[in-house]
Order: C-alpha cells, then sequence, then structure tokens
C-alpha cells in the first residue's frame, strides 16, 4: 500500500495543477509588463517582459501534458519533483504583489 504523498498520479495531478498556476500568473505579469512598456518604453521593462516570456516558455514546456503530448512518458520520482514548482509559484506571487504597485 503507498503512502497518499507518494502516489504518482497525485503528485503528477499536483505539478500540473502548479505548472498551470505559474502560467497564469507569467501571463498576468506579462501584461502588466507589457502596458508598462507602452506607457514608458524603459528597457528594463523591455527587459522584464522578455524575461517574463521566457519563464512562461519554461512553464508551458515542463507542463506534464505537454511530455504527454510529445509522446514522452514523463518518471516523477516523488514530492520532492513538486517543490521546484511550489518556490517558483511563490516567487512569481511576490514579483507580482511588487509589479502591480
Amino acid at each position: 500500500m503507498q503512502i497518499f504523498m507518494y502516489d504518482p498520479v497525485f503528485i503528477m495531478n499536483a505539478k500540473t495543477v502548479m505548472t498551470t498556476a505559474n502560467v497564469v500568473l507569467l501571463v498576468i505579469l506579462l501584461a502588466i509588463y507589457i502596458r508598462s512598456y507602452a506607457q514608458i518604453k524603459s528597457k528594463f521593462t523591455l527587459g522584464l517582459m522578455i524575461f517574463a516570456f521566457l519563464l512562461l516558455l519554461h512553464a508551458v514546456t515542463s507542463t506534464p501534458c505537454m511530455h504527454a503530448a510529445g509522446g514522452r512518458r514523463m518518471c516523477v520520482l516523488g514530492p520532492l519533483d513538486v517543490i521546484p514548482d511550489i518556490l517558483e509559484f511563490m516567487a512569481l506571487l511576490v514579483l507580482l504583489y511588487l509589479s502591480s504597485e
């Protein structure tokens, strides 16, 4: 009998939910940066737009659904595989808070 936390289906679902949440936050951040760039035309804001876009591409391509669509089975070893997505989510929340002010 497996412990709930080590269930591969649960881990895959948790990773999918966290990655999707990261994609949503990155789209919001990108929209904020695009709006800001349209107003002030700053190189720093352009850099933030590129940074957010590249993180968005990373988040989209690291989704378990994308791996499955590509015909590749993704092996999830354990609950530690979700921790980077959770940390990215928290970092994006801080960035979103700072960018929305």
